[in-house]
């Protein structure tokens, strides 16, 4: 009944709307924005609990047949919605001027703006139409697809059979030789449908190389930047900086090969513990020490992230048929959102909770906006996150006594930190070469596929960690390539961003916490640029991401210190 109220609720809004949107005056555009966003508040709750009964587990078939209709219905609905964002962009700027004079259509002009930059890229509304008809079919359906063949994925480790996500904890163990024997695994696991999944990837590389030759867009990437309200030209001189700097990540290897006593790493050594002194954690440590981090910091920020234990907004435990990974799923702007995660009790699950409470706060603070404006870009999303996370890793700093955990710990966070800056950049480079390698091409091979993973992810190591052939074929369970193409740089976008943000936080003192929070209560009201330009920062630059990039280097120069101690 929900879905097909919802689908009326459409139907309804283009008959009243449709032809007039890019002509209505200021008291009536801002009634149907108003009317807009509580339909968009009501259609958005279906497909999240579609989806977050499907992530707990991914085998469950009604869960996985829920979720189909869901978006079918979706898609369904948005058929008859397709003519608004059309007329939205086709706003001229005297019209545009009219509205924003007015202090309550002016409420949505960044709404509008970020819809008229899409005019040069849209299609006629019949084609817009029989693509949103025809989209339950496409991408998702993809998209599903790998996630479940993923979710189904085994990995025999001495006799015992264990999802992919559980495998590669073990890649984290002391013993070089179980780290060895589950990467061997995991290989193997992958290897045994990954001419599906390569089919799979070319069939969504094809997909956009299409799309875009459609809607005009220079490059493979240039939609996922408009969308991320940043440029080709600012977004390439991230990689720029990032990959001029891959000696910092050279740098810490060479320690950690010393620290190790091996003679040459492989990637079943990259997240080895430096010694095997370590900590376990049960869930009302892990909440103690995250909700107490946040409390330190404001105790406004504390109290949002302590609702999400007390009204059990988290699901935390490994079971069979869970998604893999972490999240944290928004909802609208008044309804909370819901944290995803699996943990299995080492003190690095503190930090990826810290991480995905982060989201959470932002998505809380961020409920003052309308719906519209209630996302921040991806360019912006990872800022609380990884704030929150460096807010709970200098508490474990500041209260472990144990020197060889503190080593650990550094150790561990600096292998974070390369992870989402220098290996998403790297990953970044792969998407770029095998988007280019497709439309140039034709079909790739899963072995073209495995050579050019290695090629752009070797450089990030140098001489100081060695890339086996066995890694060739670790591409295939990314999920990011397949369901969002070109997000992984935002990743390093919003580590380097937060790490520089944690730093002026450190520099500036308590006078900080309440421009912070507000500069997360705007969600994605603003321009990146001009909302960290709030914060006293600037991150158009040049010299801004070697700013936060030195930050790294510090840490490298630290753990080089102590391990020299």
């Amino acid at each position: 009944m929900t879905l097909k109220r919802e689908f009326e609720r459409a139907k309804a809004f283009e008959a009243k709307y449709k032809g007039k949107v890019a002509t209505l005056g200021p008291n009536a555009f801002a009634a149907m924005m108003r009317e807009l966003a509580e339909y968009e508040e009501s259609a958005a709750k279906p497909e999240v609990y579609a989806y977050l009964l499907h992530s707990q587990d991914t085998q469950d078939v009604k869960a996985g047949r829920l979720l189909a209709r869901v978006r079918e219905a979706s898609a369904e609905r948005g058929s008859h919605m397709v003519f608004f964002a059309l007329e939205l962009a086709q706003i001229t700027d005297q019209h545009a001027a009219q509205l924003y004079a007015d202090p309550e259509s002016a409420t949505y002009r960044h709404t509008v703006d970020e819809a008229r930059k899409f005019r040069p890229h849209q299609l006629s509304e019949p084609e817009e139409r029989v693509l949103t008809d025809f989209s339950p079919v496409g991408n998702p359906s993809w998209v599903r697809l790998f996630e479940e063949l993923c979710a189904r994925i085994r990995v025999g480790v001495d006799g015992q059979e264990m999802p992919l996500d559980l495998a590669l904890t073990l890649l984290r163990e002391a013993d070089r030789e179980v780290r060895r024997k589950a990467s061997a695994a995991v290989t193997e696991a992958l290897t045994g449908d990954v001419r599906t999944r390569g089919y799979l990837f070319n069939v969504i590389l094809q997909e956009k190389a299409i799309d875009d030759r459609l809607r005009h867009f220079p490059t493979w990437l240039s939609s996922r930047n408009l969308a991320n309200e940043t440029s080709d030209e600012a977004v390439q001189a991230l990689v720029d900086a990032v990959t001029s700097r891959y000696d910092v990540s050279v740098r810490y290897y060479r320690v950690k090969r010393k620290l190790l006593n091996v003679g040459e790493l492989h990637e079943w050594d990259r997240y080895a513990p430096v010694n095997d002194t370590t900590r376990s954690l049960t869930w009302d440590d892990a909440k103690e020490l995250v909700v107490g981090s946040y409390m330190r910091f404001s105790k406004r920020a504390g109290a949002q992230v302590e609702e999400f234990f007390t009204k059990s907004w988290i699901d935390a435990p490994v079971t069979q048929g869970k998604a893999g990974g972490a999240y944290c799923m928004p909802v609208t702007p008044r309804h909370h959102p819901y944290v995803m995660m699996n943990f299995t009790g080492k003190l690095r699950d503190a930090l990826t909770l810290a991480h995905e409470l982060g989201h959470g706060l932002h998505d809380r603070l961020a409920a003052k906006q309308h719906i519209f404006d209630y996302h921040p870009p991806l360019t912006l999303a990872e800022t609380a996150s990884v704030f929150g996370e460096a807010l709970t890793f200098d508490r474990i700093m500041a209260e472990e006594k144990d020197p060889a955990i503190r080593l650990a710990m550094l150790c561990s966070q600096c292998e974070d930190a390369f992870s989402t800056v220098f290996r998403q950049v790297a990953f970044n480079r792969y998407e770029d070469a095998i988007h280019t390698a497709r439309r140039t091409e034709g079909e790739l091979s899963v072995d073209q596929m495995g050579d050019l993973f290695q090629d752009m992810l070797q450089p990030m190591f140098g001489d100081a960690l060695t890339l086996t052939d066995e890694h060739r074929v670790w591409w295939s369970y990314v999920s990011h390539f397949i369901h969002t193409p070109g997000y992984v740089y935002a990743y390093a976008f919003g580590n380097l961003l937060a790490l520089s943000v944690y730093h002026r936080y450190l520099e500036v003192g308590p006078s900080f916490v309440d421009d912070y929070l507000e500069f997360l209560a705007a969600g994605g009201s603003t321009r990146p640029d001009e909302l960290v330009r709030r914060i006293g920062m600037d991150i158009t630059d040049p010299g801004f991401w070697d700013a936060g990039l030195k930050i790294l280097d510090g840490m490298v120069t630290e753990v080089e210190r102590l391990a020299g101690a």
